[in-house]
């Protein structure tokens, strides 16, 4: 039984480069990731094709707004900071990952070697959650260089005595390595738990294995969005006075 899209090869490409013969393996975790992305941007593009700025809103565009308000305040609190920046980023990876982590649950069939392979989620190969934890850290680098400037952002890794550059520099490796292994610890391993019990009792499981799926589908994604904002905001540093007085301002147009 495979437990990694990564493993499940649906076709090959080959390829010639300077006068060299490549192979390129097109796995699950390419096609499911691409599938994703390619549904995302033409359903939200078809789902928001009417939307307005008007006062007359519709209860489609009433409901995505009050999700788009709850993580906005979401990241207001988390991070201290007036949140438009965040949102694209943060809401991206959200969405992904949830749309991903549920996929898992359809039956989908695939014909390999004259076998048959059923549907992985990308966010059960640990080469995608690597990615998305890549994209984090990049993040928290660009968005620390952009508030604090190069020198005072890289300057922290030597506080409070450059003795500690050692240990700061693997504090930061680590924070990716453990947010991309929680995640594709928690989505693979209830995939095999779910395959497992599915193969002990298949008349009885599959309405709890579902109840599973979507519970972890949706937790991890939050806690994985949670984490993002707190490895930002702490590449950061700490909101200035100026940047709490704008968002104390914003909020109180709020209300």
């Amino acid at each position: 039984m495979n437990i990694s899209p990564d493993q499940i090869i649906l076709f090959k490409i080959p390829l010639i480069l300077f006068g060299k013969e490549f192979v390129i393996d097109i796995n699950m975790t390419i096609i499911g990731t691409w599938g994703i992305m390619i549904f995302m941007a033409l359903f939200f593009k078809y789902l928001t094709r009417n939307f307005n700025s008007s006062f007359s809103l519709s209860p489609l565009q009433n409901g995505i707004e009050v999700v788009v308000k709850f993580l906005r305040d979401q990241i207001e609190a988390m991070m201290g900071r007036k949140a438009d920046a965040f949102i694209p980023l943060i809401g991206s990876l959200f969405i992904f990952i949830l749309i991903s982590n549920w996929s898992g649950l359809l039956p989908i069939p695939f014909f390999v070697n004259g076998t048959i392979e059923w549907y992985l989620p990308p966010t059960a190969s640990i080469s995608t959650t690597a990615g998305l934890s890549l994209v984090v850290m990049t993040s928290v680098m660009v968005f620390g260089i952009y508030k604090l400037g190069f020198f005072k952002y890289f300057k922290r890794f030597f506080e409070p005595t450059f003795i500690l550059l050692p240990l700061n520099i693997l504090s930061e490796i680590s924070n990716g390595v453990s947010l991309a292994i929680r995640l594709y610890g928690n989505i693979m391993s209830g995939g095999l738990l779910a395959g497992i019990l599915f193969i002990l009792a298949p008349l009885f499981i599959p309405g709890l294995i579902n109840i599973y799926g979507l519970l972890a589908g949706t937790i991890q994604p939050y806690i994985f969005s949670v984490l993002a904002m707190v490895y930002i905001s702490a590449g950061m540093g700490d909101p200035s006075e100026s940047e709490e007085k704008e968002l104390r301002k914003i909020q109180l147009s709020r209300v």
